[in-house]
C-alpha cells in the first residue's frame, strides 16, 4: 500500500522515464504520508480513446489516483495531493505549453478492515515529522 495509478491522454508527451516520476511521488508519500517506500506500487496507463471538453485536439488530461489506507488526517491527504500535482505539472511541462492540459490528483482512502496483504506485517505506517513534534 499505497497504489498509484497515473492515467493520461495519448496526446500528452512524456519524454522522460516514468519511473523517475514515480520515485518522486514515492518520496512525497514517504515524507508527507508516512508510507514505507517499499509498499508503494505505481503504474501508468495511456488513454488512446478519450474526449476532454468539446473534443479539440489540444484538449488533454493527466490524472493521478492515489489510494491509501485510511487513518491520515485531512491536512496530510491535502498536502499529498498538492505536492503530487506540483510534481505532475513540472513533469508534463512540455505538454502544458502545447496543449490545454488539465492535471488532477485524487487521494482516496481504503478501509483497512477490507484490505489484505501478504506479508501482513508491512502495513504499519512510518511516524510523520508532525507526529514527532517536528
Amino acid at each position: 500500500m499505497p497504489h498509484l495509478t497515473l492515467e493520461f491522454s495519448s496526446n500528452v508527451r512524456s519524454d522522460g522515464d516514468l519511473t523517475a516520476l514515480f520515485a518522486g511521488l514515492h518520496d512525497v508519500l514517504e515524507h508527507t504520508g508516512g508510507v514505507r517506500r517499499a509498499n508503494c506500487k505505481s503504474r501508468a496507463r495511456v488513454a488512446n480513446e478519450f474526449l476532454v471538453g468539446s473534443g479539440s485536439s489540444r484538449d488533454a488530461f493527466v490524472h493521478l489516483d492515489i489510494r491509501l489506507l485510511d487513518g491520515r488526517t485531512l491536512d496530510v491527504r491535502q498536502r499529498i495531493s498538492q505536492q503530487a500535482r506540483d510534481l505532475l505539472t513540472a513533469w508534463f511541462e512540455p505538454s502544458m505549453q502545447s496543449l490545454d492540459l488539465q492535471v488532477t490528483v485524487e487521494v482516496r482512502e481504503i478501509d483497512r478492515r477490507f484490505y489484505s496483504k501478504y506479508p501482513e506485517g508491512t502495513l504499519t505506517p512510518l511516524p510523520l515529522e508532525s507526529d514527532l513534534g517536528g
